[in-house]
């Protein structure tokens, strides 16, 4: 078995220097010498902080990282310590109460581990104890009543960290939004990477102003001969070594670090750790000891770096001392050798230029028989290769032996080389196709445990992306194909799960031939279809069941959308992109009524009731219109929408519960309190929305109610936009429009003339 090392990096820009700004560094040594003493990092947060703060902050960070490499270690002092103790002696100008700064410096060198804190950063342990299971330590939590140090790394802790242990090293707001059961459940159910790209997403998508980064360091541990890999009982490996490694040495301090509960078995261990590394004070340092051959570690992060070795920053100084008549010289012989090889390189391109101009015109005069040259020049080749044969014939035995011992010794040579490429590179397509499917794998184990959690967001993302790696593998064999296959087929399993999709039984409860309508809306007890291309409205009697033509309009071609208020005393339709009519439910009567814009030419997509008053959606002034009622109509409508940045121009339908919903083509949806765009995303859906979708909700309804023409199905969302549910039906063709009846648990779809009832659980 092989451990390795792997610091996992997570980062969040939050937009606001000024407010909160981090500092994120991971060097990598360049050289053996520097490879001994490690990985050097640094977290540190900034809140309230200008320009020259955290330039200075950084200047500081530079210096630590260089002379840490740079500082020969001691017998009783690690090189680190010795750094910072010269830090806190320069740098006091950092320890300010405004700013406020929280800061981790340290190094990693599998497997020790050293480093200091200032502030009140997020540094935890998370290992196992005898039967198993992983507890969490905050290796720098204060205690009540402890003042504030008068140094920036008053106190140096050094010890290892065992395999399968996760240190988690991160700035201090990260506390305001994962408390410590959430954060130990992210990072020891997936692995180290997935960890911090969870916590990376998730951060991401607050928007608050802060930025946020930090490390996921884990020693995690490689087994040689995975076929032979066997189920074996939990490692004796237990919290005592865990801690061991973390409590090795405490300077500069009387107090312990470990949380109150554990406090005796810190003591203890902390005893027998300073008795065990007693002897080892005698001779070199620890630190000193390990191998520069030690295996490199997996660093996934943007933020890492080379180290620069000071022979390099000085290189200039020494090219300076060259003499100017050594330059002229070697500038001089290597232009004349320049000049020789371009010289060369012309000839031999112009010989074989020659040689396959010659050979073309002779395969034309052969082919063509241009001139009657096709005999001579069949004549000529046999002749040279007559000669060639009798040359050959000429030679003595031994010759000819080796010049043909020769040529198979070529051909077998030749054939070899082409033999190993090929296998090389079925090797290298296996060896991804491996790495690629174990890949995929993790992704749906990430899935299936996320889904545990009812964390159907990450569950989600997990399964596209173990998708799309699947689709970018050689999946063509046959071998191949049955195994991409299976694991296609488990992940479609796992992704219905999450979908929370049903097909559900529907009722056909009538079907109109002609006028076929696109579009319905239910008045008391009767649905009224309608459609674009003709002026006809077409009705069924839910008590009834009649079906039958109400109203034909003469100078209407058509409407565009309907809409009901809550009272249901009559039908709003809408015609001619802006005009309105009103259908009375008494004696199906209808009048056009007034309503006016502020623009001359507006594109009004869609327009509903909400408490008597008329909301348009008009996307060719990017705006919604509030219009109070009067008795011929709708008055003047007033610009509703504050926030003008929000673009509305490619919305499709609107719906109103106290907030106003719009819904986009591209299938997102926003949302409106009082005029203003608030953060609203869809999560756990899949596929997304398609264009063409229906909205609808009301104050006194559970959920938001969508139907997606594309994929033939109604979306149930939850408020906060996650989803609850959704719906399809094997009948479905092409829905067009729906009727919510909440309280009865049903849905009316209007699907190529044909009304179906459905149940909406």
């Amino acid at each position: 078995m092989e451990q390795i090392l792997q610091l996992n990096e997570f980062f969040v820009e939050g937009g606001e220097q000024q407010k909160s700004h981090v500092l994120l560094h991971i060097t990598e040594p360049s050289t053996p010498e520097e490879r001994t003493k490690g990985y050097f990092f640094a977290v540190c947060e900034i809140n309230n902080g200008d320009n020259a703060y955290i330039a200075e902050l950084q200047g500081l960070i530079d210096k630590v990282e260089n002379d840490y490499y740079a500082t020969e270690e001691a017998d009783d002092k690690n090189g680190l310590e010795m750094v910072l103790e010269k830090i806190n002696q320069e740098n006091l100008g950092l320890l300010k109460k405004e700013p406020t700064l929280h800061c981790i410096v340290g190094a990693v060198r599998q497997p020790d581990i050293i480093f200091s804190a200032y502030g009140t950063p997020e540094l935890v342990l998370f290992y196992k104890n005898r039967q198993g299971l992983y507890q969490r330590m905050n290796l720098i939590a204060k205690e009540g009543g402890e003042p504030e140090p008068k140094q920036l790394f008053s106190q140096i802790i050094q010890g290892k960290i065992s395999a399968n242990d996760y240190l988690f090293a991160g700035t201090a707001h990260i506390k305001d939004y994962f408390d410590a059961d959430r954060l130990q459940k992210i990072i020891t159910t997936r692995p180290a990477k997935s960890s911090a790209e969870h916590l990376e997403r998730v951060l991401g998508e607050l928007k608050d102003g802060y930025s946020f980064g930090g490390l996921i360091i884990q020693v995690s541990i490689k087994e040689k001969n995975l076929e032979a890999r066997k189920t074996r009982p939990v490692s004796g490996e237990n919290s005592a070594d865990s801690l061991t490694g973390l409590f090795a040495t405490e300077q500069k301090t009387a107090r312990t670090l470990a949380p109150s509960v554990m406090g005796r078995l810190n003591q203890k261990i902390k005893a027998a750790v300073q008795n065990n590394l007693a002897p080892a004070r005698s001779g070199p340092s620890a630190s000193s000891q390990i191998k520069s051959n030690a295996p490199a570690a997996e660093i996934n992060a943007l933020h890492r770096r080379a180290h620069e070795p000071a022979e390099r920053a000085t290189g200039q100084k020494r090219i300076n001392k060259i003499g100017w008549s050594q330059v002229a010289t070697s500038l001089k012989v290597g232009l004349a050798n320049l000049g020789k090889g371009i010289l060369w390189l012309l000839f031999v391109i112009w010989y074989l230029l020659q040689s396959l101009a010659r050979l073309l015109a002779l395969l034309f005069f052969v082919a063509t028989n241009y001139q009657n040259r096709r005999r001579n020049i069949i004549e000529e080749w046999q002749r040279h290769v007559k000669a060639y044969r009798n040359g050959f014939l000429r030679l003595s035995k031994i010759t000819q032996i080796s010049i043909l011992g020769l040529a198979v010794i070529m051909i077998i040579f030749i054939g070899s080389l082409i033999y190993i490429r090929s296998a090389q590179n079925k090797l290298l397509a296996k060896n991804q196709f491996e790495a690629g499917l174990a890949n995929a794998k993790t992704k749906k184990d990430s899935a299936e445990s996320a889904l545990i959690y009812k964390d159907t967001v990450t569950a989600l993302g997990a399964v596209r992306e173990a998708k799309t790696i699947l689709q970018g593998l050689a999946c063509t064999t046959k071998t191949n194909s049955s195994t991409c296959q299976a694991l296609w087929h488990d992940l479609d399993a796992l992704a219905t799960k999450i979908r929370r999709l049903t097909i559900a039984p529907v009722e056909i409860i009538t079907a109109w031939s002609a006028p076929i309508p696109e579009h319905i809306i239910k008045l008391n007890d009767t649905i009224i279809g309608f459609s674009s291309s003709t002026s006809d409205l077409v009705a069924f009697n839910l008590l009834t069941k009649e079906a039958n033509l109400i109203k034909t309009f003469s100078t209407i071609s058509g409407f565009i959308s309907g809409n009901v208020p809550k009272e249901n005393d009559y039908g709003l339709l809408r015609f001619n992109n802006k005009q309105l009519l009103s259908l009375d439910p008494k004696d199906n009567s209808a009048k056009i009524l007034d309503v006016a814009y502020p623009a001359d030419a507006v594109n009004v997509q869609n327009a509903v009731i909400y408490n008597r008053r008329l909301y348009s959606l008009d996307t060719l002034n990017n705006q919604i219109y509030k219009h109070d009622s009067l008795k011929t109509g709708f008055d003047l409508g007033k610009p509703w929408v504050k926030d003008s940045a929000v673009d509305l121009k490619n919305g499709s339908d609107l719906t109103i519960d106290g907030d106003l919903l719009i819904m986009k083509n591209d299938g997102q949806i926003t949302k409106f309190t009082s005029g203003t765009a608030v953060p609203f995303t869809i999560q756990g859906l899949d596929p997304l929305l398609g264009p063409g979708s229906k909205i609808w909700t009301y104050n006194d309804v559970i959920f938001i109610y969508v139907l997606d023409p594309s994929n033939k199905r109604i979306v149930i969302l939850n408020k906060d936009g996650t989803l609850d549910h959704q719906i399809t039906a094997q009948e479905f063709v092409r829905p067009t429009d729906m009727i919510v009846d909440e309280p009865n648990n049903t849905a009316y779809v209007i699907d190529s003339g044909k009304l179906f009832k459905i149940p909406l659980k």
